[in-house]
């Protein structure tokens, strides 16, 4: 059984709370804006079956503190930071799940080198929204909209962690919320080869916003998983994790068998 331990880096810019688990390629997970992903979802240890994985807490969620990184460039900065002290010589395969997105777009910008691949999961930045980004919503309405009728996890959120997810949502709207025209007129620059990802059932951030990133990102894949809710790590774990390690071992040359992932490509 793969085992996750929680770590903390100290960096010189500050410190990352982070959780790690498995061997091989070094894998980066930039969570959403709820943070951590919850104690009980599988999708990590089901990505550590094949690699080396990190889930740093970004600048400002969890138990890392915000310090001067006020910008998600400044974020992208101090994860490049930990990417360097996690992983050596070696670049790492960054996987960006929503509000992590941008995160991400910005490593990829402004630190090619220590990205070897770019996945962009229901990416938020640059979002046209099904509705109004913090329109009220009741906690049972929100947590299907976000992890659908059939979450993967050894059991749900605790209230405790409920409330972390909902604090760090809220921060992150008021310091996140917006990427800004730079990272915009930026992502032409982008070398990695990138896979953008969404649930055709996502009621967040419409899968429609995918063919966003395959207009402004070179050589950018997209697929649609079919059924799957905005948070596809949770809603449909092992497709998003098969589709995930055949992009993370093919790269350019990645090639969707349908019939293994019963997912929807799109060229």
């Amino acid at each position: 059984m793969v085992s996750v331990a929680k770590k903390t880096a100290d960096l010189q810019a500050g410190t990352l709370a982070y959780l790690e688990a498995g061997e091989g390629e070094p894998v980066l997970y930039l969570h959403g804006a709820g943070g951590r992903p919850p104690a009980g979802a599988t999708f990590v240890t089901e990505l550590a079956r094949s690699f080396h994985v990190f889930v740093p807490s970004r600048p400002g969620f969890d138990e890392s503190p915000l310090g001067s990184h006020e910008t998600l460039e400044a974020a992208a900065n101090a994860l490049g930071a930990f990417i360097e002290k996690s992983s050596p010589g070696t670049p790492v395969h960054v996987v960006a799940q929503s509000a992590g997105g941008a995160v991400g777009l910005w490593l990829a910008v402004r630190h090619p080198e220590l990205v070897a691949t770019l996945i962009l999961s229901a990416p938020s930045a640059f979002a046209h929204r099904a509705q109004p980004a913090g329109q009220s919503r009741s906690p049972g309405e929100l947590d299907k909209i976000l992890y659908g009728d059939n979450p993967s996890w050894t059991e749900p959120p605790s209230q405790e962690e409920q409330d972390r997810i909902r604090k760090n949502a809220a921060f992150n709207m008021r310091q996140f919320s917006s990427p800004g025209e730079d990272l915009l007129r930026r992502l032409g620059d982008i070398e990695a080869p990138v896979l953008v990802l969404w649930g055709t059932e996502d009621r967040l951030v419409p899968p429609e916003n995918s063919s966003f990133y395959q207009k402004h990102i070179p050589h950018a894949h997209r697929v649609l998983i079919y059924g799957a809710a905005h948070e596809l790590p949770i809603s449909a774990t092992e497709r998003w994790a098969a589709l995930v390690t055949d992009f993370i071992r093919r790269g350019e040359f990645f090639v969707v068998n349908r019939a293994r992932s019963a997912s929807s490509p799109r060229g």
